[in-house]
């Protein structure tokens, strides 16, 4: 029986659980999370008898084997922190495998985790297996975009990543509330970012690389940081190893910058516990207890989700310009998630039915940049992913042309 499982029903999962329960693709699908609340939602949104939901703790080892069992694709949509135990999973009930991002890590000299992921390329491709790694919105169709642009010019000289979504985004009630997983959001902002140049990786502090960018369309200027995000650690990789420039930069409204600053500066994103009242208590859960669930706020979240990906080639001669954008609101009113939901969800769903059809073949651990990116983003199109490309210094695009 062909069946996939889906870890984790955040926003993101819910969306891949969707694609996949309107497919033919597989015979089961287990949509899979420790909230009972968020499994009968999930019950809820698809009504179809190939469809079923087990309550699980990912951080339990048995409970991880039981609702992997007899999986054929498994996609890991829980917080990063499980990769490396959901991949091993995967080898043992002879799976494929996607996830959403790579851990983030606060240590400026440790080796990148996502490292440790590809490591075992070897072992997936001995049982004739694919993992996926970073296949939502950022990572995901970034590496697939500019892996499309390697392939149209032979080789690139930079890739400059540009993201515009929860550091704008206003949610009705919130001073701050990140549209994916909080506790994702803030290691991304809060740890050390990887600029690569030159063959080397190297760490910026948190907060550096300031700049205004104006992104594509009616969106125009904001403010941009560097941010822990995993692009610049594997596509030379997997895309090209002759790229001498890659960035990432996040959006960031002034004031909410201000706001992170001030959480970090007075402990509450420490992880040590402190003595509160007598008990014991760990600041970072506090923060995180205090902040709402990403699939909570869709219906109350105004403004866009931008991913853009600038790439230089033939030595400053071709500069071109490729990005998604898609309102909260027209993704609501559409999907009934958030756009960044949408967008991240989505390139999950669409590889594992493309892995089940045959369409992708490529076996071991690699980016989506990887695989056959034309057939993934003919069907992220298929899927209403909307997807342009221009001139850097115009703000109107035209759709993409795979």
């Amino acid at each position: 029986m062909a069946g996939a499982v889906v870890l984790g029903v955040g926003s993101a999962g819910e969306v891949a659980v969707r694609h996949l329960a309107s497919g033919d693709q597989f015979e089961k699908i287990v949509a899979v999370d420790v909230r009972a609340d968020r499994l009968k939602h999930i019950r809820e949104q698809n009504n179809t008898p190939h469809l079923h939901t087990e309550e699980a703790d990912l951080g339990e080892a048995a409970d991880l084997k039981r609702v992997c069992k007899g999986a054929s694709i498994i996609i890991n949509a829980a917080i990063p922190n499980y990769n490396m135990e959901i991949m091993e999973q995967a080898l043992q009930q002879k799976a494929h495998y996607i996830d959403l991002a790579a851990m983030a890590y606060p240590d400026p000299k440790a080796p990148p985790p996502v490292l440790d992921q590809i490591k075992l390329d070897s072992d997936f491709k001995k049982q004739g297996l694919t993992a996926i790694l970073g296949l939502g919105v950022a990572p995901g169709i970034t590496n697939l975009l500019a892996a499309l642009a390697a392939q149209r010019y032979g080789s690139l000289d930079e890739v400059r990543i540009r993201v515009y979504g929860s550091g704008y985004a206003k949610v009705e009630g919130y001073a701050l509330a990140p549209l994916f997983s909080p506790e994702t959001f803030l290691d991304e902002v809060l740890y050390p970012a990887p600029v690569y140049e030159n063959g080397k990786l190297s760490k910026l502090p948190p907060f550096s690389g300031h700049e205004i960018y104006t992104f594509p369309e009616s969106l125009g200027d904001a403010t941009c940081y560097n941010v822990n995000n995993e692009e610049t650690e594997t596509m030379p990789l997997f895309i090209d190893s002759g790229i001498r420039f890659i960035d990432f930069k996040y959006a960031l409204e002034p004031q909410r910058k201000t706001l992170i600053e001030g959480l970090y500066r007075i402990g509450l994103t420490g992880t040590e516990p402190i003595v509160v009242s007598g008990q014991k208590v760990i600041p970072f859960h506090v923060l995180l207890a205090l902040l709402p669930a990403s699939d909570s706020v869709a219906d109350r979240v105004t403004g866009y989700c931008c991913v853009v990906v600038d790439v230089v080639a033939g030595g400053g001669k071709n500069r071109h310009r490729f990005w998604t954008l898609l309102s909260h609101q027209d993704s609501m009113r559409q999907h009934g998630v958030s756009a960044t939901a949408f967008l991240t969800g989505t390139p999950a769903a669409v590889a594992a039915q493309e892995l089940q059809r045959g369409a992708l073949t490529k076996r071991g651990v690699m980016s989506g940049g990887g695989l056959e990116i034309r057939s993934l983003l003919n069907a992220l199109l298929r899927h209403h992913v909307p997807l342009f490309e221009g001139n850097p210094s115009d703000p109107n695009g035209k759709p993409l042309s795979v």
